[in-house]
């Protein structure tokens, strides 16, 4: 098939070039290569529609049947995490393999816009934009206690016993592999097609479906492609769900403490209400004035709060013990990534591992959306790079920090959270908000750092929140170039519909629907990346070729 955007041409003699002003004007129609002018982006009308009809609608049956909607989810969850695990646990291994040769290849150093462009953010705000979008309150909360549920429940195959030593160090080191190089590896995957589209091809769309036309060709701009784009919507949508079913409780039980409110309902509503207001304000502010500011500030709030609780736990502890983890994941990598406990009896690889990569999945087309929206400047290599290793050592940070400062707590006796871990019939059953409420309270200066907690996961949350308005609002619009913005009103209205439809979610189910509802939608979106891949190779090669072509027309003239 023939590249779909236009080869590029010379200007006629005498025609001046177009100002900076008019070109941002400028919309391209990939599949005819004609321009139109457009002040302001369009509202796609079926993706928008369609996709909030399709969540109204289930959300509607959720609430009016919670019970048959939560059984057939598990039931859905079972088969695609038991049946079809191997699909989510190769695609990932194969995809990093595809990360790699794209980013130390030949085609490392292609620059996202011009040749002598540059970077459109710092290294340090355009790191802290993609960490605070991509992880938000998670880091708080599985950094303080994903490591207890390896701790109490080992994985089968490691032959070692619960509460010991070796226990925890595998503990330590299971959590680095969830959320670390594949998991980052997830985003990046989404990341390079769209943004090759988005800032080379100079499309005229920020949409996932743009990042499609390499296979699709127009087919990307009718039906089809908006099937992309409904589908993702919907899909970051649960992975929203998931994310405040973990952020809320946890931010709700440092509420109860520092203000004395009662736990339930009540204040994870009235926490959702405020997190809405301030993400709605800040998604209307726009990119630079309101989600790069939240990032800048949570970015330092993360540094601060993390070195302090460092310092004031045992940092000699925390630092032997994050050794230890990373040496025990990188000696198991390629075994963590591929087995599925065949023939073991056990489901452990299919409640953790296939999960959370059907939950990566989830927000991987938002994250691509999103920092292939902040990547102009920046090259394949850096990218990628930056990405994966930036992402995966901030994560380390976090669950080093908060995992191992309580494994220590642990391990000298403190009272409150061994209680905590022997009340605990199951690993995953531990009341995990009270466990970082009684973390931050056995460190000096408690009264500091409950505030201080509050205010950074507070605004974790809001940040993904807002973050994922702004890209929802860019997948229903037409004629967004890569410096435009979608109108506030469309950005409000995916910012309460996000709201909404958590809200629902955790009313009739709380994480365990969450959690199914990511699986669900990481499926479709599996296949949706799988042709962006496929769709960046092919735009490569087609480029390479004409590029060939060019140089060797010019030689043939000389």
């Amino acid at each position: 098939p023939t590249c779909p955007w236009p080869r590029k041409t010379e200007l006629p003699p005498g025609r001046p070039l177009a100002s900076e002003q008019e070109l941002s004007r400028r919309v391209t129609l990939p599949s005819m290569g004609q321009q139109q002018t457009s002040d302001a982006p369009s509202l796609d009308r079926p993706v928008f529609i369609i996709s909030l009809a399709s969540l109204l609608v289930v959300s509607a049956v959720l609430l009016a049947e919670p019970d048959a909607s939560l059984a057939l989810m598990e039931k859905a969850l079972q088969f695609l995490t038991h049946d079809l695990g191997w699909l989510f646990l190769g695609f990932t291994f194969l995809g990093l393999i595809w990360l790699a040769w794209l980013s130390f290849g030949r085609h490392g150093a292609q620059r996202l816009g011009e040749a002598d462009s540059t970077p459109t953010y710092s290294d340090f705000s355009w790191l802290g934009m993609l960490f605070c979008a991509g992880i938000g309150s998670n880091l708080l909360y599985f950094g303080a206690i994903e490591w207890i549920w390896y701790y109490l429940g080992p994985p089968p195959y490691l032959g070692v016993e619960a509460r010991t030593a070796e226990a925890a160090d595998w503990a330590g080191s299971i959590s680095f592999f969830h959320w670390g190089i594949s998991a980052w590896g997830l985003y990046a995957m989404a990341t390079v097609p769209i943004a090759y589209v988005l800032h080379v091809k100079r499309s005229s769309t920020l949409r996932l479906s743009v990042a499609c036309r390499g296979v699709l060709g127009t087919l990307a701009d009718g039906p089809l492609g908006q099937l992309v784009d409904i589908l993702f919507i919907i899909g970051l949508t649960a992975g929203i769900g998931t994310s405040l079913g973990v952020g809320v409780p946890m931010i709700s039980a440092v509420a109860s403490h520092l203000f004395g409110f009662e736990r339930g309902l009540s204040l994870d509503v009235g926490i959702v209400l405020g997190l809405t207001a301030i993400f709605s304000y800040s998604v209307s502010q726009g990119l630079d004035k309101g989600i790069k500011l939240l990032s800048d500030i949570n970015a330092w709030l993360a540094i601060v709060l993390l070195a302090f609780i460092w310092l004031a736990g045992s940092p000699g502890f925390v630092i032997t013990q994050a050794f230890e983890s990373v040496a025990l994941m990188l000696q198991d990598f390629v075994g963590m990534s591929l087995r599925t406990d065949a023939g073991e009896g056990s489901s452990f690889c299919q409640d953790f591992t296939i999960f959370y990569w059907a939950w990566w999945l989830a927000w991987a087309p938002f994250m691509g959306l999103f920092v292939a929206r902040i990547s102009g400047g920046r090259t394949f290599r850096q990218v990628i790079v930056g990405t994966v290793f930036g992402g995966s050592l901030g994560c380390w940070a976090g669950f080093a920090v908060l995992g191992n400062t309580a494994l220590a707590k642990i391990e000298a006796g403190h009272g409150p959270l061994v209680s905590l871990l022997d009340a605990a019939k199951t690993p995953t059953a531990i009341d995990g908000p009270m466990v970082v409420v009684e973390l931050l309270g056995s460190l000096p200066l408690s009264e500091v750092l409950f505030p201080l907690f509050f205010i950074l996961a507070f605004i974790f949350v809001a940040t993904s929140l807002d973050s994922a308005a702004f890209t929802l609002a860019s997948a229903a619009s037409r004629d967004l170039p890569p410096e435009g913005q979608p109108p506030r009103w469309h950005r409000l209205t995916w910012a309460f519909v996000l709201a909404t439809v958590a809200l629902s979610l955790m009313y009739i189910g709380g994480l365990k629907v969450l959690q199914a509802a990511s699986v669900l939608v990481g499926l479709p979106l599996l296949f949706v990346m799988a042709l962006m891949m496929l769709s960046l190779n092919r735009l490569l090669r087609d480029d390479s070729r004409e590029t060939a072509d060019d140089e060797g027309g010019l030689d043939a003239d000389s």
